[in-house]
């Protein structure tokens, strides 16, 4: 799923915890890289030249590990272990034959309409606050 990582990123962390949680027991987890800070370059885009530029560093949390032999990374920005290894953890898993994706799909499909609820709700709140300026005019 193409935005898979935009959703774990976003989503909120108990549910996705408790998903990763329920689905460990299932399978052999081996951890490469304990989750550890690590300082990320976020790379931008200029709106009006469309040249891509470095807009600075940025704090973020790295995990990596093993799944049942199948490699997952998980990277997310702040200082979250918990979620950069869940990321990690359902990067490799989703990637896993014979894993339950149904159960998997429907967790991102729910957490993608509860995202979107959110920016929704977030762009009336930017709207009331939109001040509609008229000129008078002069006789």
């Amino acid at each position: 799923m193409p935005e898979q990582d935009y959703i774990l990123c976003e989503c909120a962390l108990a549910p996705l915890e408790q998903l990763v949680t329920a689905l460990e027991g299932s399978v052999e987890i081996a951890m490469l890289k304990e989750p550890a800070i690590c300082m990320v370059m976020i790379k931008a885009e200029d709106s009006v030249e469309f040249q891509p530029f470095y807009l600075g560093e940025a704090l973020a949390t790295e995990c990596e590990m093993l799944v049942n032999g199948m490699r997952g990374i998980g990277v997310c920005l702040g200082d979250e272990p918990v979620r950069s290894y869940c990321i990690a953890f359902m990067d490799a898993y989703t990637q896993m034959p014979g894993a339950d994706m149904p159960r998997v799909n429907q967790f991102l499909t729910e957490q993608a309409d509860a995202i979107e609820r959110a920016v929704k709700l977030e762009n009336e709140l930017i709207m009331r606050t939109k001040v509609d300026f008229k000129l008078m005019e002069q006789d």
